[in-house]
């Protein structure tokens, strides 16, 4: 038998389509042993053409969907990814002075585990803390020395990330305690006792460098412990970021010249006149400090109750739409940790507490007479273990 196909085979084929009817076999008429196999293509049936149409608006809202779905799957891996890197970031463990032993308390392993008025505590790991300061953009000291302005707002904010559970702790402005100065140069002089509104209007190069030195004197009120981290900002601050949540609900605990609102009024608070009833001061009035920082508090416990209802893309929605005006020493990833921490934490009414004290009247070099507010060391050491610590008998 030929290599080639025989002709028997072919006549047995008998030039007709194989069982296949795509396929056919037959002899090519002008070489007796050359045998042509052809495969016929499908015929598209109207059903199935039909079947491959798609109406244009249908496929133009699938690739809509596809992409929207793709850009959530991003951003909510950036997110994943950022909180991530910024859990790793925050957390700062106990070393160095035990600062707590010297204040009375009885501690062992460094400052690690205290005694304190029969209760045993184990300093938490899992805190984070940062500073939130509200520099003064009005007074005649901001208008002279530019970004050292005083620190009118000081909160300590700590978060226990085992739990998302945040503390709020307000430090009075007036607070007599040891702050760093420089010379014109930004070279460290000495360490005086003074006002902590003070340690923000050092002569040091920027803002952040002035936020950062305020933050050393909370570290120290708190004995030495770990503090680094600090949010800076303004007038625009408050004033944008309550509008873009639709205001701030409170009510009212002082009139404010120039509002048309009386004390027990129920009122929102957004733009210019959030700032106004956060900054009022009146510098006649005794202790009047104090009473614009229980304003203070009041407002943040609002807000805060407000914001955490956005979630945590929210929050850093209303976040990155004022950061252009926020001085802070925290990255992105940081930012987007502390996010996703307090909007999943159980923080619907912030607990924010105050410093108690004493203001006692002294005299200036200048012959101005200043109210000094002497922190309670009761109070000091309590709030301290309450924000970095956990009681364990």
């Amino acid at each position: 038998m030929s290599g080639r196909h025989s002709k028997e085979a072919v006549a047995q084929a008998g030039g007709h389509t194989s069982p296949d009817s795509n396929i056919s076999v037959m002899q090519d008429p002008n070489d007796p042993d050359r045998v042509i196999i052809r495969t016929r293509k499908r015929k598209r049936t109207g059903r199935r053409s039909k079947r491959k149409r798609m109406n244009p608006v249908l496929r133009a809202l699938l690739i809509v969907c596809g992409v929207v779905v793709f850009v959530a799957g991003s951003l909510a891996l950036t997110l994943f990814i950022a909180v991530n890197r910024g859990n790793v970031n925050l957390h700062r463990v106990l070393e160095g002075e035990d600062a707590l032993g010297k204040a009375g308390a009885t501690t062992s392993e460094k400052g690690q585990v205290v005694e304190y008025k029969g209760h045993s505590y184990r300093y938490n790991k899992n805190v984070v803390s940062f500073v939130v300061i509200g520099h003064d953009d009005e007074s005649s000291y901001a208008v002279d020395y530019g970004d050292r302005s005083l620190a009118d707002t000081i909160i300590l904010f700590t978060l226990d990330t085992s739990t998302n559970k945040v503390r709020a702790t307000v430090v009075p402005r007036n607070t007599w305690c040891a702050v760093d100065l420089y010379d014109e140069n930004g070279k460290y002089v000495t360490t005086n006792d003074m006002q902590i509104t003070l340690s923000h209007g050092v002569t040091l190069p920027t803002q952040g460098d002035c936020a950062a030195n305020t933050v050393k004197s909370v570290s120290r009120i708190f004995y030495n412990m770990p503090i680094n981290y600090y949010f800076d900002f303004g007038r625009e601050v408050v004033a944008n970021a309550s509008s873009a949540i639709g205001g701030v609900e409170v009510e009212v605990l002082e009139a404010i010249p120039g509002t048309d609102y009386a004390v027990g009024d129920k009122v929102l608070l957004e733009g210019d006149s959030a700032y106004r009833y956060v900054a009022y001061r009146n510098t006649d009035a005794y202790e009047s400090a104090l009473t614009r920082q229980k304003r203070q508090a009041q407002f943040v416990r609002s807000f805060a109750a407000k914001v955490r209802k956005l979630g945590a893309r929210g929050l850093l929605d209303v976040y990155n739409g004022v950061s252009s005006d926020i001085v802070t020493n925290l990255g992105v990833s940081e930012v987007a940790y502390l996010a996703s921490c307090f909007a999943t934490g159980d923080n619907a009414e912030l607990e924010t507490v105050e410093l108690k004290g004493t203001t006692k009247v002294g005299k200036e070099a200048d012959g101005i007479e200043y109210e000094r507010y002497h922190l309670d060391p009761d109070s000091v050491m309590e709030n301290t273990l309450a924000s970095f610590y956990v009681q364990i008998d």
